[in-house]
């Protein structure tokens, strides 16, 4: 059992060495996350605004055609009004006059609030392109920032995993399970040390009788407060434990 809990005294102090690594990273991966998914979002929207630019142009063309087709009716009609013989006839033609100029100011409505739409998108195009391109320059240096960072401890996480491995794999299934469950639920400490007559990480204190089961090292004892590991401080003197 001590070679069991040596080792579980080991494999703590390699995922406290993790942990420092990982803080000093801070907050980046989530950074960097976070703008991916940010771009994304907004090339998206780009796209979408792109789309509805793009129908708005072809709704202009069209009804600037129409726009066209209706004065030639109108121009057509009014230079024929006064050369009809018939009252029908004469009719007629102002009931076309009528409508032509009645489709040419809705027309010309439309086109009026089409052309709004149009400098909407606009502005809203560049507005959103600047916003990407801001995000990704501040991509690119988070990356950069992050890539610089994993340089210097690539090789030392390769390490301490290779070593994590080697360890995990002398420990018990149960064990492994215990450890694992623990370091979950208590800020990454798995094994605690007895320091005089309490766990270190929770400060809770043993009666005597517990006390000399954990200097022995001859089993495996469980802080019954919060579950970690125990083992004397003679033992584990490089572990630290974060609250």
């Amino acid at each position: 059992m001590i070679e069991e809990l040596s080792i579980l005294i080991r494999l703590q102090e390699i995922d406290n060495q993790q942990m420092e690594i990982d803080e000093e990273k801070g907050d980046l991966p989530e950074q960097i996350e976070k703008l991916r998914i940010e771009i994304a979002g907004s090339k998206t929207v780009i796209s979408e605004i792109e789309q509805r630019h793009l129908n708005n142009l072809e709704d202009k063309k069209r009804l600037k055609a129409e726009l066209i087709t209706a004065k030639g009716r109108l121009d057509r009609a009014q230079a024929i009004i006064f050369e009809v013989k018939t009252t029908r006839e004469y009719d007629a033609i102002s009931s076309e006059i009528e409508q032509a100029k009645s489709s040419i100011i809705d027309l010309e409505r439309e086109l009026i609030s089409n052309n709004s739409l149009i400098e909407k998108s606009d502005s809203n195009l560049n507005e959103e392109i600047a916003k990407l391109q801001e995000m990704e320059t501040e991509f690119k240096d988070r990356s950069t920032e992050m890539d610089s960072r994993l340089d210097c401890s690539r090789e030392e996480e390769l390490a301490l995993k290779e070593e994590r491995n080697k360890c995990l794999k002398k420990l018990k299934r149960p064990v492994v399970d215990h450890y694992e469950r623990i370091r979950k639920i208590r800020n990454g400490i798995g094994v605690s040390y007895m320091s005089i007559d309490a766990c270190s990480y929770c400060y809770s204190v043993m009666p005597p009788q517990r006390q000399a089961e954990v200097r022995k090292m001859a089993d495996m004892i469980i802080c019954e407060v919060c579950g970690c590991i125990l083992v004397t401080e003679k033992d584990a003197p490089n572990l630290a434990f974060p609250l």
